[in-house]
């Protein structure tokens, strides 16, 4: 991703950590009248899958067009700046996820949610130094964070979803963690 060296990109992550935090919160506070709670969407299959705590804390809006992502370059990270012009059908900020009006499906609320309880298991800067980390080394598609989120997506669509999915979660959330503290710390 460009001439920078990874030690360059985390401290720049780590330094944009106050501004991507203030424009989430101001985000959240600006959506939240539109937010619904997921446990009021009648998504059955999410019922079974998540514990009703969850779903009752997470919140979603629905939005005309591709979700809103950070102005990152404005906060030093122009590695990123490709993706604010992704055509994102989801994306979530703690336990708050945009989705674009009419792609609502079941599934897609299911990829979010296992992102929701990222966010929970991590911490708002932690969570961010991940995925941050993780789309500089790896890129989006296979970013751990994102990859851990389709990998149980697909076996949601199949049906086949374990019975332990929030555990299963945070345990994979810690171990991408443990690798991202390691990275961080040889820098």
């Amino acid at each position: 991703m460009g001439t920078s060296t990874r030690a360059d990109v985390i401290r720049r992550l780590y330094a944009a950590l106050p501004q991507v935090r203030a424009w989430i919160d101001q985000l959240l506070e600006t959506h939240s009248a539109n937010a619904r709670k997921v446990s009021t969407l009648g998504f059955n299959r999410l019922a079974s899958c998540y514990p009703a705590e969850l779903l009752e804390r997470a919140r979603v809006v629905s939005v005309e067009r591709t979700p809103p992502f950070p102005p990152v370059s404005q906060f030093g990270l122009p590695e990123f700046a490709h993706l604010q012009g992704r055509q994102f059908e989801g994306i979530t900020f703690k336990n708050t996820f945009f989705v674009v009006r009419g792609r609502e499906f079941e599934s897609l609320h299911f990829h979010e949610l296992v992102h929701v309880v990222q966010w929970s298991r991590l911490g708002v800067d932690n969570f961010l130094i991940s995925y941050g980390l993780g789309l500089h080394q790896f890129g989006y598609e296979q970013s751990p964070l994102e990859q851990m989120a389709y990998s149980l997506q697909q076996l949601f669509e199949r049906g086949s979803v374990p019975n332990d999915l929030v555990r299963i979660i945070e345990g994979g959330t810690d171990d991408v963690w443990k690798q991202v503290t390691q990275v961080v710390g040889a820098q």
